[in-house]
């Protein structure tokens, strides 16, 4: 007669042979470039490429696999914000990975799904101090198994170190960090620490290896120009030819760059008003706001931005008036900008008309952006997601220099938050 500790192992026995069995099925359906690192233990495990490899499947059915088949297993899921999981990552692990599965239920008030075995697969961001809290309370005595990093790139790597620090669990035989990603620039810390320095065991994907992908995606992806069709289409780590701010790194990108009560807030503004044929095309002139404040370092930190188009200038100013933060005590603004300037004038601000030749306008913000020390003292809030974007991509026209200095033009392209910047640093350049 069985004793009854001899009786639960032999439960615990019949119950993984089960979950190996399953398993096996779903490696019969891996992709050939999935069945690697399907069976890889490294600690750190990142899978990259292009748009539409199947990186979030491959992850998300590693992490059930292990919540099945090691009980009382803790894993967690996470975005940069825990508010971008609901309509993505978290629908997508519910419907495409656990999808009918009894043994999980989807506990949405905890932001969790918990397993009839014990395992937990929590998930969350690392947005602000408020949500690291919450990542740093997850685990018995806060030890994680598995950690799944969607869009990996948006984290900064104290976010990383961070997650390293979590990893402690010992409900499974080891622990590992999954990161899925698209390329960025090649000086991100994914890039130069985890492939560069060889902490990962990567892989690499392509639309083209997945043959579950419609014929109109391959054909979308072939439609993409520039970086990012370097990036999504082919899944390379590169930088946009020519950028301006070829210093411009994700680094420059964290929430330290959050609004500070206590600190005087200023604005940079340049005048728009044309949507033109949208967001990224030369017919596009929106009018942005930054709001920053000042560090005791002679930096700047970005913490939100306004960008709108086909709206009257007064419209703007009370809309961004009406954000809440407090009244900017002065706003740098583009010296041809009169009417704007007059408007904000008449709510009672200071205005400074940024008069300086573009390229020495360049130089000061790219000094800040990383100095010769490596110390970057313009930093933006991860909100400030279209002046992001344009830092990356603006660019100089190879055909075109400044008559009067013979140095490359840049683009009138994904100029709009970089002029802004410019305006707003300008009065530092003797600091």
């Amino acid at each position: 007669m069985l004793s009854q500790q001899s009786y639960q192992q032999k439960l615990r026995t019949a119950a993984r042979k089960a979950v190996r069995k399953e398993q096996d099925s779903f490696k019969a359906d891996l992709l050939p470039w999935q069945e690697a690192p399907y069976a890889d233990r490294a600690p750190i495990l990142l899978l990259t490429g292009s748009a539409g490899g199947g990186k979030s499947r491959l992850a998300g059915q590693m992490l059930h696999r292990d919540m099945l088949m090691y009980p009382g297993a803790m894993g967690v899921i996470l975005r940069k914000t825990r508010e971008s999981m609901n309509n993505s990552t978290v629908l997508f692990y519910a419907r495409l990975i656990v999808g009918k599965d009894a043994r999980v239920k989807h506990n949405r008030g905890q932001h969790r799904f918990e397993y009839s075995n014990g395992s937990i697969v929590a998930y969350g961001g690392m947005k602000d101090e408020e949500q690291r809290e919450q990542i740093r309370s997850i685990g018995l005595a806060g030890g994680v198994d598995r950690v799944w990093m969607e869009e990996a790139t948006r984290f900064e790597e104290a976010d990383f170190n961070e997650i390293l620090a979590r990893m402690r669990g010992t409900a499974t035989p080891y622990t590992q960090i999954i990161l899925t990603t698209n390329p960025d620039s090649p000086v991100h810390f994914i890039k130069t620490r985890l492939m560069d320095g060889g902490q990962a065991s990567v892989y690499f994907s392509s639309a083209v290896d997945n043959p579950h992908n419609p014929p109109e995606y391959l054909d979308t992806l072939n439609q993409l120009t520039g970086i990012q069709a370097l990036r999504l289409r082919d899944g390379k780590w590169v930088q946009a030819e020519g950028v301006v701010y070829d210093n411009w790194d994700m680094a420059n990108i964290t929430t330290d760059a959050e609004y500070n009560p206590d600190l005087p807030v200023i604005w940079g503004a340049d005048d728009g008003y044309a949507s033109g044929a949208g967001v990224g095309t030369v017919s596009y002139h929106p009018r942005v706001i930054l709001f920053a404040q000042e560090t005791a370092q002679g930096g700047f930190n970005v913490f939100d931005e306004y960008y709108a188009t086909n709206e009257l200038s007064e419209v703007s100013i009370a809309a961004a008036l009406g954000r809440p933060y407090a009244r900017p005590e002065a706003v740098y603004a583009d010296s041809a900008a009169a009417e704007l300037r007059g408007r904000i004038w008449n709510e009672g601000i200071m205005t400074v008309a940024a008069t300086h030749p573009v390229h020495e306008g360049i130089k000061n913000l790219r000094r800040l952006i990383c100095d010769g020390n490596g110390m970057r003292l313009f930093r933006i809030h991860p909100r400030c997601t279209q002046l992001a974007r344009e830092m990356a991509s603006y660019r100089y026209d190879d055909g075109s220099r400044l008559a009067t200095i013979g140095e490359p033009k840049p683009l009138k392209l994904d100029d709009h938050g970089p002029d802004t910047a410019r305006y707003l640093t300008w009065h530092t350049r003797f600091k």
